[in-house]
């Protein structure tokens, strides 16, 4: 895949992955639990996608693999960071939220040299104090200002710490010759998998599901199928540092959602924070050692 090509896919995948922070505050607002915001598409895509997936390329060669890396990539890449920001989105704004979508590569960052698969350098640990002290600056102006609640703040760095956490486990354990479309089913049921049992104890998760609610639940299964593809599918031919500007186009897309489409008013404390994050995003990209990986081969 060529890099103009790439940088399309890029694009559109962000696009897809970044309405659910506008479609959530919608969903939320229409009384939709954001539990069921995350569940119901989460089931319906992953059907869509094993579906897809068996109709192309026949049954996975290994279920026990199939669903080990489902649970794990589904609980940090999909159950925790979705049903965070579905909530975050309906509480702050998906203007808000969008902020801890660029994050990920900061707490990636981070991981990778507490686990020691990366070598620690002043240059990449001025890339994490950077990229938090925006995330704190723009956490903080809210907390001050009475428009964000304690919860809010923290789900602000849960998101990015389960989302960074689930890059680092699919970097090293992204099964191989694993087809894009099995791998997004993987992820999706397995998020529905652990989601369930907590959805059936959750108080008032029935009542929630209404008509109302509907057509936006409808818009984040289009999304997310579309989106889980392009992302396997990215994954397997873009580099580490590309594959890292994905925030960035899921977090434009919330933003420019948020703005124009519901009407959220942007403060200016989003200028300065933002940059502070772009320039720890800046230093990330400067060379470093790697950390050994066994990302599947890419396939033609």
């Amino acid at each position: 895949m060529n890099l103009l090509k790439t940088w399309a896919v890029l694009g559109a995948t962000g696009v897809a992955m970044g309405l659910a922070m506008p479609l959530g505050k919608l969903a939320v607002n229409h009384g939709v639990a954001p539990l069921t915001f995350v569940m119901v598409p989460a089931l319906i895509s992953g059907v869509l996608l094993a579906g897809l997936a068996w109709w192309r390329h026949g049954p996975p060669a290994d279920l026990h693999e199939f669903w080990r890396f489902g649970l794990v990539a589904g609980l940090l890449g999909n159950a925790v960071p979705n049903t965070l920001t579905a909530w975050l989105s309906g509480d702050a704004g998906a203007s808000f939220s969008a902020i801890a979508f660029t994050l990920p590569p900061v707490f990636t960052l981070g991981l990778m040299l507490v686990l020691g698969w990366e070598r620690a350098s002043v240059t990449r640990g001025a890339a994490v104090t950077l990229g938090l002290a925006g995330a704190l600056w723009l956490a903080a102006s809210r907390l001050t200002g009475g428009d964000l609640s304690v919860a809010g703040a923290v789900a602000l760095f849960v998101i990015p710490a389960s989302l960074g956490a689930g890059n680092v486990y699919r970097a090293r354990w992204l099964p191989v010759g694993l087809p894009a479309e099995w791998l997004g089913a993987a992820m999706s049921l397995g998020a529905f998998t652990l989601l369930l049992p907590v959805w059936i104890w959750s108080p008032g998760a029935y009542a929630s599901f209404d008509a109302a609610g509907w057509p936006f639940l409808a818009a984040q299964v289009a999304a997310s199928t579309v989106g889980a593809v392009l992302f396997f599918h990215l994954q397997r031919r873009a580099e580490p540092v590309l594959m890292s500007f994905l925030g960035y186009a899921m977090a434009l897309t919330a933003v420019l959602a948020g703005a124009f489409l519901l009407g959220e008013r942007l403060t200016w404390q989003l200028l300065p924070a933002g940059l502070l994050i772009m320039a720890g995003f800046w230093l990330l990209q400067r060379p470093a050692a790697q950390f050994p990986s066994t990302v599947a081969t890419p396939q033609a």
